[in-house]
């Protein structure tokens, strides 16, 4: 199976260690899925697509972006969900 395309690669944490891209293959066509790159993978795919997403051969790397914080729920909503 060979990669055929790298698009949209953007960094999955602040440090910088992994790298989320949309990836097609000749055994998948048209057909983009969701991958992780990663500096330190088993994979050699995995490391060759981090490397070369840090060269900028698939353009630039977005921003990593934290998620939202998740809402603070009431005591009382706690106290009711722990019995």
């Amino acid at each position: 199976m060979a990669i055929t395309s790298v698009t949209n690669p953007r960094w999955v944490d602040e440090a910088q260690t992994l790298i989320d891209c949309d990836v097609t293959t000749d055994a998948t066509g048209d057909v983009v899925f969701p991958y992780t790159a990663n500096k330190n993978d088993l994979e050699p795919s995995g490391r060759l697509i981090f490397e070369l997403c840090v060269a900028g051969e698939f353009g630039e790397i977005a921003a990593y972006v934290p998620p939202p914080p998740e809402p603070v729920k009431p005591v009382s909503e706690v106290k009711a969900a722990l019995g």
